[in-house]
């Protein structure tokens, strides 16, 4: 469970209104966002681009928002803002009036009554609940109104920023400011690319690929030289070694291993390991051993049933055990910079995997925002790469993974702003 902090007095529309871009990091544009609550208490947060305003597409995507927000059992309610192109000006014409009656009908349906909505222009906002232009004048309260309340005074007090959106974030974070490094990085990789193409499969060349990894990460915020940084990239050429990789950052290397291998992913090695420059008696220690010796028959079938399972977002995900496990997520956060740090390192065909894995991370954590950002990346770099273009169909369709649906394998946050959030009335 998330951690409780200190309870925020909300006293009026713009005090929760400052409380989204702190709760998602951003200011949302062209957006509708749900807020789940129980009681007082807000839960689960959803962003979806805004729909169209006509009768068939307001009803297909109020009953898709409803049945994403239903998944939290724990639920009893919701609040609804939506952040418009346009100011609502007209009080006879609502800016997307349409959506947010087949939204409040959609919630009724599956028992989470909208308690209150705010529509949120380019200038102005005002609630979705009041036409009456006595108690509320048009074109309603000045947005600024939102930056000077005291709850967004209250988050930028405890360190809380909002941020570029999604997109604008990652594209910073994924450009080449080191082209030295990146030239180096790319020279160094001359030898790396073919080979590990043709054998990232080999039995003991992936355990060697995944003890790669696990050293980088273990030494990480240590930055792999540009002959280790060329071997990672070049690893991920193989779909198989990539998707084998993703298991290994949400359980670990060996378990990883047994799941290729129980699904007849690996073959015999044929010629001699390829290892990074120094991987072996020089300065990076071979400690970061991958091995299947003695693996249990229990776990070698679990490990094979659990490989896609976890790719596909956790469904039916067990472990050892019988009931549903969770990704290790301290492990995924730790994997984000490493794999940012090598996507900013090239500008080759070899960054869309990283972007790809990226995706992914979000996607299991529940954050389909930022995932489609890193889709949208990868699609830009790699047009039609295929795992990331059928995720991303996934989140256009409104699927969920079912680790951010289980409120016990659900991600809880990075340590520094993870924490649930009470706001009091």
């Amino acid at each position: 469970m998330r951690k409780q902090v200190d309870k925020i007095r909300v006293s009026a529309g713009e005090d929760l209104l400052a409380f989204i871009p702190h709760m998602m990091g951003y200011w949302p544009r062209d957006s509708i966002v749900c807020i789940g609550m129980n009681g007082k208490l807000l839960r689960a947060t959803m962003r979806l681009d805004l729909p169209p305003n006509d009768s068939a597409e307001a009803a297909h995507f109020a009953k898709l928002a409803a049945s994403q927000m239903a998944s939290d059992h724990e639920a009893n309610g919701c609040l609804i803002a939506i952040f418009g192109r346009e100011d609502w000006l007209d009080p006879a014409q609502c800016p997307q009036g349409r959506v947010y009656r087949q939204l409040r009908k959609a919630f009724d349906k599956v028992g989470l009554p909208v308690r209150d909505g705010w529509y949120v222009g380019t200038e102005h906002w005002r609630s979705l609940e009041c036409g009456d232009g006595l108690c509320c004048p048009w074109p309603g309260k000045d947005n600024a109104s939102i930056r000077e309340s005291f709850v967004n005074a209250e988050f930028i007090f405890r360190g809380s920023m909002v941020r570029e959106s999604p997109r604008e974030q990652i594209a910073a974070q994924i450009a080449v400011h080191d082209t030295d490094f990146a030239q180096a990085v790319q020279t160094a990789g001359e030898k790396y690319q073919g080979v590990l193409a043709r054998s990232g499969l080999a039995a003991r060349q992936l355990a060697v690929t995944l003890g790669a990894w696990e050293h980088s990460l273990c030494l990480w915020p240590v930055t792999p030289d540009q002959h280790l940084s060329a071997y990672l990239l070049a690893s991920l050429q193989d779909v198989s070694v990539r998707d084998t990789l993703m298991v290994a950052l949400a359980t670990s290397c060996e378990y990883a291993l047994a799941g290729a291998a129980a699904n007849g992913l690996l073959h015999a090695d044929a010629g001699p390991l390829v290892v990074p420059a120094n991987w072996y008696g020089g300065n990076q220690a071979a400690d970061q051993q991958v091995t299947m010796n003695h693996v249990p028959a229990d776990l070698l079938h679990a490990a094979g049933r659990d490989f896609g399972n976890i790719l596909m977002g956790g469904a039916d995900c067990q472990g050892a055990g019988d009931g549903n496990v969770a990704p290790n997520w301290p492990r995924l956060d730790g994997a984000e910079p490493l794999l940012k740090f090598l996507a900013a390192s090239t500008e080759g065909a070899d960054k869309a995997p990283l972007l790809c894995v990226l995706g992914w991370i979000q996607w299991c954590k529940g954050r389909g925002t930022w995932a489609g950002g890193y889709f949208a990346a990868c699609e830009a770099q790699q047009p039609g790469y295929k795992l990331a273009s059928m995720l991303d169909q996934l989140l256009s369709v409104g699927y969920i993974a079912e680790y951010a649906k289980n409120p016990q394998t659900a991600w809880p946050g990075y340590e520094d702003g993870g924490e649930a959030r009470e706001a009091a009335a």
